[in-house]
């Protein structure tokens, strides 16, 4: 089965926050050493400067606050973010698997493991870390959002599916069902061969993320696949123009070429065919 990811590796490794966290409280810093206080500094300047996206300084601060107090977890978890937007998958997995040894029992860190293996496409290795971080943490509706990406890739299907509707339910109780949710979910379906289902999530996604690329493209392929050939060049169209690190243009312009040679415009429809054959083949991660 194919794998779907939703966000670009960077878009995805920015997502995680890193907030200095509230659990080194200043009673908690005062009880420790000179030296782990100078880590936790350094940390804390570390944080500040991922947020402000100067990653090559971040990781020099993070470097030196792990030299201080190599236990120290939170600098373990950004620096392996930081690694996974550079694609050190190795330096990230190393830093996981010692927050893991650690802090065995925080979600987070089994959380952060799942999603490196996952977007180094070692799938099976996704999984446990993955499932350990759920039963951790059972309300996490990112965590059941990879898990079923995961599955998915695994050729899982029934399970990625209960997943899914595990992390809308989720997003729900928390306020908001996202779009990219939605919009994987109907991937899936769509590969299933469920056309109606896969639809009517693509129209909830359009409802709340009317310029998501993915989704005009995904509400393009279904009309395409309902022989409304029109509409599918209009939704086609519509993702081409707007920005996105899932859908490349490469497909969106395979899309329309056989929409246009449906409805019989020839010469649009070998415009976007000799632009899909120029394009390169992408990993959308």
């Amino acid at each position: 089965m194919r794998r779907v990811l939703i966000l670009s590796l960077p878009l995805a490794v920015c997502f995680f926050k890193a907030a200095f966290p509230a659990a080194f409280s200043q009673a908690a810093a005062q009880s420790q050493s000179p030296q782990e206080r100078s880590a936790l500094a350094l940390y804390q300047k570390a944080s500040a400067l991922f947020q402000q996206r100067q990653y090559e300084q971040s990781l020099a601060a993070l470097d030196e606050a792990l030299k201080l107090n190599p236990r120290l977890v939170p600098a373990l978890r950004l620096k392996a973010r930081l690694a996974m937007a550079v694609n050190r998958f190795d330096i990230a997995k190393a830093s996981l698997l010692q927050a893991v040894e650690i802090e065995p029992g925080v979600a987070d860190n089994h959380f952060l493991l799942g999603f490196c293996y996952y977007v180094d496409n070692d799938f099976k290795n996704a999984l446990p870390p993955l499932e350990r971080s759920r039963q951790l943490k059972p309300d996490g509706a990112r965590t059941h959002f990879y898990l079923a990406l995961t599955l998915e890739a695994l050729a899982r299907a029934d399970d990625a599916i209960a997943s899914y509707e595990e992390s809308l339910k989720l997003e729900k109780n928390g306020g908001a069902i996202l779009a990219e949710t939605l919009v994987a979910y109907a991937r899936l379906l769509f590969t299933l061969g469920r056309y109606g289902e896969s639809e009517a999530l693509i129209d909830r996604a359009l409802a709340a993320a009317p310029d998501s690329r993915d989704a005009q493209y995904e509400k393009g392929r279904l009309l395409f696949e309902r022989r409304a050939y029109a509409e599918a060049i209009t939704h086609g169209k519509k993702a081409l123009e707007l920005p996105g690190a899932g859908t490349t243009e490469r497909q969106i312009h395979f899309l329309l070429a056989r929409a246009y040679a449906k409805s019989g415009q020839k010469e649009l429809a070998e415009i976007h065919l000799a632009k899909f054959r120029a394009a390169p083949p992408t990993l959308r991660r």
